[in-house]
């Protein structure tokens, strides 16, 4: 499996137009990862979309940091997360060309880094979703409170995800 993807300007479009919020415009979506982060360039340099977090940092001012880093160990690991990408392999779980590997719940709504939590999705379906998850997430976490209620009430809060093996509504 290869550790970079690449996919069509349409499928980038249509999956970055979630990630608006972020401050994506501008800049030029070139690859992702297996796991669906977007490596984009811009004139200041190039920028890593995590879409685990729900970031977006220009990390490097050239292509050859980027590649560098990439190739290094660390960033293997990291950026890339090859172990789990052989985790997954290992399963038999493989994305087709136009699909990214995603998590099941998505671990900023509780899910974890494990293969057990991986399926293939369609690339432009995942990065919007995604997008749109942390948009959500962001709104209803930086939601302060009405300056009415004096501070009286809290924002709300999410709700934890289900995991298999809980019971639901206990």
């Amino acid at each position: 499996m290869e550790l970079l993807r690449t996919f069509s300007p349409g499928a980038f479009a249509y999956g970055l137009a979630s990630w608006s919020w972020l401050g994506v415009h501008g800049k030029t979506p070139r690859f992702t990862t297996v796991f669906g982060d977007v490596f984009l360039e811009s004139l200041e340099g190039w920028w890593f979309l995590d879409t685990i977090e729900g970031s977006l940092e220009l990390r490097w001012s050239s292509a050859v940091e980027m590649y560098t880093e990439l190739d290094s160990p660390d960033g293997r690991a990291d950026l890339l997360l090859e172990g789990l990408c052989r985790e997954v392999l290992d399963t038999g779980t493989a994305p087709r060309p136009d699909e990214v590997l995603t998590f099941s719940p998505h671990p900023a709504l509780g899910g974890r880094l494990h293969t057990d939590f991986v399926a293939p999705v369609r690339f432009e379906l995942a990065l919007r979703l995604t997008g749109e998850m942390h948009h959500q997430l962001r709104s209803t976490l930086d939601a302060s409170p009405s300056p009415l209620l004096l501070g009286h009430v809290e924002a709300p809060r999410p709700v934890p995800a289900w995991e298999p093996g809980t019971a639901r509504g206990l």
